[in-house]
């Protein structure tokens, strides 16, 4: 497992405790399946509250653990986890607990999810109401994802991509660059977006904070010690094949430079 990965694990703890109503063991219900799915087919998951955690792999499956947490019994097992699966798709859907008569009640349910897909497949779908989601290594034709509140990063995925955050944060990530042509939209509603490319990217990016600031280590070093654009529309190197279009509603936006 990849340091971001374990980084966003840790961050997550806290959340899967968060819902706790009253004191008592944490139970947990580990469910692993794999399905076949081709390395051309789509994969699509809405989930509930808890992590979520993507990986594109060089198999030709779909490997999934699922660990589900609660306070009771009676949750852990009204949460369900059903999943259509076919040659050239999967799809995972969860279902909560139902949602407690009194203000008071025990209102835990969580799952996190790891799950190995083939790394050319299309995410056509993730949805999580909140908590921590991580899609890593894919190269298939593109990847949309929403995340109600909590934090969302993608790293190393060569594919298109449409990511949605409506509060938290947002971050894009990549050690290295490839010339295939990507396009990643990038939206985030309250909330910081935060992308790390190598020093020697090729890109274009037109990048938008509504209510906040816009800044980058590739603009010109004025740009960069002003640092109060709140739009920033620049072409990096020479005939890009990276179109970047971020978006902050009440956040900053920062793209940073990684230099290896």
């Amino acid at each position: 497992m990849n340091k971001i990965a374990l980084a966003v694990l840790s961050v997550s703890a806290a959340l899967l405790l968060a819902n706790r109503a009253t004191a008592g063991e944490v139970l947990e219900d580990v469910v692993e399946r794999r399905f076949p799915l081709d390395p051309s087919g789509t994969f699509s998951l809405r989930a509930i509250d808890g992590t979520v955690e993507i990986f594109g792999t060089n198999s030709r499956e779909v490997k999934m653990v699922a660990i589900k947490k609660s306070f009771s019994p009676e949750r852990l097992n009204a949460i369900a986890i059903r999943v259509d699966a076919r040659q050239n798709a999967v799809n995972i859907e969860t279902t909560p607990p139902p949602a407690p008569r009194h203000h008071f009640s025990d209102r835990s349910g969580t799952v996190e999810y790891i799950i190995n897909i083939p790394q050319t497949a299309r995410i056509a779908r993730v949805e999580l109401p909140n908590g921590e989601l991580v899609i890593d290594g894919m190269r298939g034709a593109s990847i949309a994802a929403n995340l109600g509140s909590g934090q969302l990063v993608t790293h190393n995925c060569f594919c298109d991509q449409t990511i949605h955050v409506n509060q938290g944060g947002l971050n894009v990530f990549f050690d290295w660059m490839e010339e295939r042509p990507i396009s990643i939209e990038a939206k985030i509603e309250d909330g910081n977006l935060s992308a790390r490319l190598p020093t020697d990217a090729a890109f274009h990016m037109h990048a938008i904070a509504k209510e906040g600031h816009v800044s980058s280590d590739f603009s010109p070093m004025g740009t960069r010690q002003r640092g109060d654009d709140s739009e920033i529309s620049e072409v990096i190197g020479d005939g890009p094949a990276t179109k970047l279009t971020f978006r902050a509603g009440e956040g900053n936006i920062h793209v940073s430079e990684v230099i290896w």
